[in-house]
């Protein structure tokens, strides 16, 4: 069998090039997706080299990113562990006659292209990283470069965490708060150091980053020190990170290796989760993720009658999940949108809005609302197709405008916004989840029998478009004569009610029957 894992990786690379000629929508889907990265390659606008922020505010917030990316997959490969292989390796490819350290290189081998591809929406931001920072095309794919390694360093340790905790639940504890305790500590020790030299400001914070002090941080801090080397073309820092990051991710894969535990075992059942994720989405199911230990607590709902017994559903299960408004993610995304804030704030508001509602296209799409609709109980309630869409969507709104308070609210208190332009803020975003719940619902009303992702995702995009242009039209009309932008922005939340209103209820009788593919 020498050579196996070679003509293996060579015969995927054959058929994924066969495939654009037996499924042609695949090869369309690959040639509007270069259209539009070559578009946005090359339309980006120009800024004079002095209304330019500094490269190290770049090198600190991609840092960061990296660091923010790097503790989720950890994170999750404690609970679930990290596999590199598909199904059909666990049933072919495992009991081949194959040693087990090239089955595990050619996992690493395709893993390290898959973490490259995820990375591949970082090149659709050029444009605000160039007009902000200068950002030049090789610096960009330098950061997807790092992206990629980042994850795919990520899902390295998570495997070598997981094979040596998953037996012992209380080891798994214990080398989680050690592994989160080092980052929050050194994390502290910049902010810290920043606050004590110049004051708690970003200026302050961006030199206590440019310190080796930051630097120290794992992965976040490295890939950082070769993004800022690049960018100050010190090449001689950038290539001193990057060995150091190569090193550190030879140790885990070598770890990996020479452990006594049989990585076989460890990612057998990740592997079989993940297939049976993938099975589900491709016939049109949404799982829900619950927590390992769920604690019961009182039973009934206790309240709701009819189509509102789907709202006091979902407050019961926020509560058994342990949540309370929002979900982890949701406060992900609320970060990233402060920090584009703080990095952005001479702008103004409006780069943070658009930012706030583009990252909001993420989380709507993990609604629980979307789940709602793939599943038998919603179709059976006898009462008005209408008002059983208004209930299954009461928790969605009330986290919507949870989440849009959070993000305005203390963004508006750091770039300095007056009260009346925090609230226009919040409200209109909290519209939005209202206008991509509505566009959900009338994509898989008119285009349900679409089966390509690509043309969902598109028909969805254009729907949620469609709904906001007449807000967006208002409000661009009353800034050209002068109004404040407070109005400005209401404005646009006020026709996005009656918009994604008035879109749910053409769309009403799509829970008459359950048109949903395998329901």
């Amino acid at each position: 069998m020498k050579g196996a894992m070679g003509y293996l990786v060579g015969t995927r690379l054959k058929n994924q090039l066969k495939s654009f000629k037996t499924h042609p929508s695949r090869l369309i889907y690959a040639l509007v997706l270069v259209a539009l990265l070559g578009l946005t390659l090359f339309s980006s606008g120009k800024q004079e080299a002095g209304s330019l922020r500094p490269g190290s505010e770049f090198a600190l917030l991609a840092g960061a990113f990296f660091g923010m990316m790097f503790l989720i997959l950890i994170n999750s490969g404690f609970k679930n562990g990290a596999s590199f292989f598909s199904l059909a390796d666990v049933n072919f490819l495992f009991t081949a006659p194959v040693r087990p350290r090239n089955v595990l290189f050619y996992g690493l081998l395709r893993q390290l292209g898959v973490s490259l591809v995820m990375g591949l929406f970082l090149l659709f931001q050029y444009g605000w990283m160039h007009n902000v920072y200068g950002v030049r095309l090789p610096v960009l794919f330098l950061v997807l470069a790092c992206y990629g390694v980042t994850v795919f360093t990520a899902q390295v340790v998570a495997m070598l965490a997981y094979s040596l905790t998953s037996a012992d639940e209380k080891k798994r504890r214990k080398l989680k708060s050690a592994v989160f305790g080092i980052f929050l500590l050194m994390a502290a020790a910049v902010v810290a150091r920043a606050a004590v030299r110049d004051g708690f400001t970003l200026e302050a914070l961006v030199r206590s980053a440019n310190s080796p002090l930051f630097r120290l941080i794992p992965v976040a801090g490295w890939m950082g020190g070769v993004l800022q080397g690049a960018v100050e073309g010190n090449a001689g820092m950038a290539a001193f990170y990057a060995a150091l990051s190569a090193a550190f991710l030879g140790i885990m894969v070598v770890a990996i290796v020479k452990t006594n535990h049989d990585f076989y075992e460890d990612v057998l059942k990740t592997t079989e989760a993940s297939h049976s994720a993938i099975t589900a989405r491709k016939e049109g199911h949404i799982e829900d993720s619950a927590p390992g230990n769920v604690r019961v607590g009182k039973i009934g709902l206790g309240r709701g009658w009819g189509a509102s017994a789907i709202y006091y559903k979902h407050r019961l299960e926020n509560r058994r999940a342990r949540r309370f408004l929002l979900p982890p993610l949701s406060l992900v995304y609320a970060a990233i949108v402060v920090a584009f804030a703080l990095f952005t704030r001479d702008a103004g508001p409006i780069p943070v809005l658009v930012m706030a509602v583009y990252i909001q296209m993420f989380s709507e799409g993990l609604s629980r609302f979307s789940r709602e609709l793939t599943k038998p109980y919603i179709y059976m309630i006898p009462e008005s197709a209408f008002g059983k869409m208004i209930h299954a969507m009461r928790e969605t709104l009330l986290s919507g405008l949870a989440e849009s308070a959070l993000i305005f609210v203390v963004t508006g208190l750091l770039i300095h916004l007056d009260g009346w332009t925090i609230a226009a803020m919040v409200f209109v975003r909290w519209t939005f989840t209202l206008v991509f719940a509505a566009a959900s619902v009338a994509e898989m009303r008119v285009f349900g029998g679409v089966t390509s992702k690509f043309l969902m995702i598109f028909f969805y995009l254009f729907l949620a478009v469609l709904m906001a242009a007449p807000g967006v039209i208002v409000a661009i009309v009353l800034g050209a004569f002068g109004h404040p932008l407070a109005l400005c922005i209401a404005a646009a939340g006020v026709l996005n009610l009656p918009m994604a209103l008035l879109a749910l209820f053409l769309c009403r009788n799509m829970l008459r029957y359950a048109e949903l593919n395998n329901i």
